[in-house]
């Protein structure tokens, strides 16, 4: 069984071929696994970002509920006190001491920012 030339370098061109088509898949498949490691990494990289944001969050909103609530009561007090008769007097009590004292302290006492501390007496 004699072969031609032509047949041979058909059947070799047909094998290179192959082998080439062959490759090209390997290599793609390769790349596209690694491209979905790459995006499982990303959006596993992206859900713990999300966590630490929202318990920043959730940190920020319960300190502003906090400030909301002290700053509700230290405007009240601060009302009754203006609205009294004798307020143009500079001596202060005691009840005023306390509430600059208590705005004060609160002030310093709302967690979550990074501000610094008021100075007290």
């Amino acid at each position: 069984m004699t072969f031609s030339l032509r047949t041979l370098l058909l059947v070799f061109l047909s094998l290179v071929l192959l082998a080439v088509g062959y490759g090209e898949i390997r290599y793609r498949k390769g790349w596209y696994a690694h491209a979905d490691h790459i995006n499982a990494l990303a959006a596993k990289k992206k859900q713990n970002a999300e966590k630490i944001i929202q318990a920043g969050e959730q940190k920020a909103a319960q300190a502003t509920s906090e400030g909301k609530v002290i700053y509700r009561t230290i405007t009240r007090d601060v009302v009754k006190y203006v609205q009294d008769p004798n307020r143009t007097r500079c001596d202060f009590d005691d009840e005023s001491v306390r509430l600059r004292q208590r705005a004060i302290d609160a002030a310093n006492s709302i967690s979550g920012f990074d501000a610094g501390a008021v100075q007290g007496k």
